[in-house]
């Protein structure tokens, strides 16, 4: 197959650029506001991670004080380290599940803003200081799932998940539907790794997979996941990424990786910061979630960079757009955990 950009992949670059340009393009001031983004684990799992520190670096880059703190999974740091930002910082951005102490640290500095994102606070009309980023994965999900469906030869497609949590689950939900409704005779199994870091296991649970007949596998567990991928070619598996395009993020294995599902945090990252740069009271949404979808193209599929030979078949990827427009539209229920 030539050398070809997807037309999924085309359509989320053009518009993150797009919003990136608009939100924080030469018009844009960031008025000196200083934003820290703090994470629970660590930089380098080449997915989400890594997505929303590329958000923080675009901000910085547009002229935002912007950085990121790593509590590498120490939870001594989580409360610790969200304070120490919210000293410094004018927006506190709490990247991972394990910062739920985020409410209560936003009680205490109220005129701060703060963001959780991937997760809701419970009672979170309560803090209206706070927002949160819930993403619709399992609508991106659904769409790697068809692709499992189709291009298994074993009738079995196989999931990694980091934590066993409605987020991850969410992940699941779509991809088994989208695997099944490709290929009706397909089975779903899945195992986790209990961890975001550790590729050791990920590896063990993509080698337990594939003792199941798995012979491609969906990997949601963070840097943890990322070791199936580096086995794949041991295992005799191919692997989905995801959060981002994990052919350019790992081009070193993109001969294992047939497809990503974007979860684009980054992006979600900009444009909230911006938006609150341009009008602070205006465009604040305190106590509210925010529902970031494939309509506004911060979930969908991606196959690759330019310089890449696309693995999937032409004929499997145009069966997504039509796919896509039905999820939009709601004429598609994709299944959730949330």
């Amino acid at each position: 197959m030539k050398k070809i950009i997807s037309l999924a992949l085309a359509v989320v670059m053009v518009l993150s650029m797009g919003m990136f340009m608009t939100g924080c393009g030469g018009d844009t001031e960031s008025d000196g506001l200083v934003v820290k983004a703090v994470l629970s684990t660590n930089l380098g799992d080449k997915s989400f991670n890594d997505s929303a520190k590329l958000g923080i670096d675009n901000l910085a880059a547009a002229g935002f004080d912007a950085s990121v703190v790593e509590c590498n999974a120490n939870a001594d740091l989580f409360e610790q380290n969200l304070r120490s930002a919210a000293d410094v910082a004018d927006i506190i951005v709490g990247v991972g599940s394990e910062l739920d102490m985020i409410g209560t640290v936003a009680n205490d500095y109220p005129d701060k803003k703060f963001v959780w994102v991937d997760n809701v606070m419970d009672d979170l009309e309560k803090y209206p200081n706070l927002t949160c980023i819930s993403y619709k994965q399992n609508e991106g999900s659904y769409l790697v799932g068809w692709v499992a469906g189709k291009m298994t030869e074993s009738n079995v497609v196989g999931f990694i998940g980091g934590m066993d949590i409605p987020v991850i689950n969410d992940f699941y939900a779509g991809y088994a539907q989208g695997a099944k409704d490709a290929n009706p005779d397909v089975k779903v199994v899945k195992n986790y790794t209990g961890d975001w870091s550790d590729t050791n296991l990920g590896a063990e649970c993509g080698q337990a997979l594939a003792a199941q007949g798995a012979d491609i596998i969906f990997c949601c567990g963070g840097g943890s996941g990322t070791g199936a991928i580096l086995k794949a070619e041991e295992l005799g598996i191919k692997c989905i990424g995801v959060d981002q395009d994990m052919r350019i993020t790992m081009p070193d294995y993109a001969d294992y990786i047939i497809c990503s599902m974007i979860k684009d945090v980054g992006l979600s990252i900009e444009g909230l910061v911006t938006k609150v740069a341009e009008d602070p009271e205006a465009n604040w949404t305190g106590g509210e979630v925010f529902y970031a979808g494939m309509g506004d193209n911060y979930v969908g599929a991606a196959f690759g960079g330019p310089d890449q030979e696309v693995l999937v078949p032409q004929e499997i990827i145009d069966e997504l757009d039509p796919i896509k427009e039905k999820v939009v539209a709601g004429e598609l229920v994709v299944d959730t955990a949330l």
